[in-house]
């Protein structure tokens, strides 16, 4: 369309600047003409002052010679002082009655002739030159392009005839092919330049954009690592950025819909085990504790040893029982009872239930607290439970001694307020696992089931804050929990 308009106004352009060379170069050859019959005019009336005569036709030999010898004259002197006329001088000067015949000519045999007919005076015409105006028309006569001029011949206000100069106008007809031939190729030229660099341009915003629309189509095929270059600053850039971030959330989406998904497995699945095991489990144990207090051997080895199978069936029985309730907890919606807590006191109260179990490990607790951190409207229970799952984690990955940190600090950029980090000079996590490792079921332990840090980035995000994880294998972890500041806040 651009290429369109810009053909359109090129052409117009060169039509219009056409046309005005044309009107200008006539109109300067028209004035000269004009001119020349002025100075005929003029001079002829000079030299047939003398005479009686009522029209040329009848005027005398000798005059009629002198008239000869004056166009001859004037054609010579013209040839010498018009600097034009080298290439658009006077092709023919004679004199002509009131019947389009020519009476006096030079040579005399041209005299005698009858003008042809496209060339002849009309009678509006002839009625304008007896107002003593002189009368110009181009006109072409073969190959050649000429100027008639007309002009009325008087005597005592009587029009004796009529002169006509013809004018050749070859030269102004090829200057205005010229003209129209450069003006051709400069409108040519000028939009082969801006197709080129149209194609150019067009290239350069047709090409990222195919990128987009395959990468559009591999998405829709299910390729989600499609990336497009986001190196550029123009809007095609912006787009093309755009499109990576949509891409990345449809990748996240993915992901939540595939852990809501497990969740609804696990919600139908505890329901069941719930109601088919819990119960059971319950009887077992009352009967186990029934049967170590009823039937215990009475002699010390047998009851001792019996006493032993007892425990070992009861802690079986309560870690099943503890499979149950982690399912019941993953599975079932977590609704929040909101309070304003303070943070740092939180913590101290969780790291209370794990500092026997520290001290029996020889693990070191550092604590890092920020002073005046802002008070969090959250569940105090369900938080609790999260930073428990988190401290049980690092015990177990130092179980033979370690250090464990405890951070917290008041954030001042972004919607983030406050960050607890919880660090640990453990075993590490395998690179590879990083991706899985808030997935329902994903453990790395012989006995563990893999719910706990499922529950806690639950817990987290229904608080509205979010996860981080920075691990190396053999130096340790450090899992960093980022909470915004939501309704009233006070300072602890």
């Amino acid at each position: 369309m651009m290429l369109l308009i810009l053909l359109t106004t090129t052409g117009l352009l060169f039509v219009l600047n056409y046309q005005m060379e044309k009107q200008v170069l006539t109109d300067q050859i028209r004035q000269r003409a004009l001119l020349m019959g002025k100075t005929l005019q003029l001079n002829l009336s000079r030299l047939l002052l003398r005479t009686d005569h009522q029209v040329l036709a009848n005027l005398s030999e000798d005059d009629r010679q002198q008239i000869r010898d004056f166009i001859q004259h004037f054609s010579d002197e013209e040839a010498r002082f018009d600097i034009f006329s080298v290439n658009e001088g006077i092709n023919d000067l004679y004199f002509m009655d009131d019947q389009n015949k020519v009476v006096i000519d030079n040579p005399a045999q041209r005299e005698g002739r009858t003008l042809p007919p496209d060339e002849q005076i009309g009678p509006e015409t002839m009625a304008y030159l007896k107002k003593n105006k002189i009368d110009t028309r181009i006109q072409n006569r073969g190959d050649h392009t000429y100027m008639f001029m007309t002009f009325p011949v008087f005597q005592k206000n009587r029009l004796l005839g009529l002169g006509r100069i013809e004018m050749s106008m070859d030269s102004a007809v090829a200057q205005l092919d010229r003209i129209k031939l450069w003006g051709l190729f400069t409108t040519a030229g000028l939009f082969m330049i801006a197709l080129l660099f149209a194609s150019y341009f067009a290239k350069s915003v047709t090409r990222p954009i195919g990128e987009l629309v395959r990468a559009a189509v591999r998405i829709g095929q299910g390729d989600f690592d499609q990336r497009l270059d986001e190196s550029r600053r123009d809007e095609i850039g912006v787009l093309m950025a755009t499109f990576n971030r949509m891409t990345e959330g449809i990748v996240k989406l993915e992901e939540t819909q595939k852990r809501v998904e497990k969740l609804e497995i696990a919600s139908q699945l505890a329901a069941r085990v719930a109601h088919e095991i819990k119960n059971p489990l319950n009887s077992i144990g009352l009967i186990i504790d029934h049967m170590r207090d009823r039937f215990a051997p009475a002699s010390q080895p047998e009851r001792e040893k019996f006493l032993d199978l007892s425990s070992n069936i009861q802690r079986e029985v309560d870690r099943l029982n503890k499979i149950v309730e982690g399912f019941l907890r993953s599975a079932k919606p977590i609704s929040l009872s909101r309070q304003p807590t303070d943070l740092n006191g939180l913590i101290d109260e969780t790291l209370a239930s794990i500092i026997p179990e520290a001290d029996q490990q020889k693990v070191i607790i550092h604590r890092h607290y920020q002073g005046n951190l802002p008070r969090l409207s959250v569940d105090y229970h369900q938080l609790r439970q999260a930073l428990l799952n988190l401290l049980i984690n690092a015990l177990q990955a130092m179980p033979t001694g370690g250090e464990l940190s405890l951070t917290t600090s008041a954030l001042n950029h972004g919607t983030e307020a406050v960050a607890v980090s919880i660090a640990d000079t453990g075993c590490g996590i395998p690179p590879e696992n990083l991706p899985r490792l808030f997935g329902t079921y994903f453990t790395t332990k012989e006995r563990g089931f893999g719910l706990g840090l499922s529950i806690v980035e639950r817990i987290v995000q229904e608080h509205g804050g979010r996860i981080k994880v920075e691990s190396r294998v053999g130096r340790g972890s450090v899992f960093t929990l980022l909470f915004p500041i939501q309704g009233e806040t006070n300072h602890a």
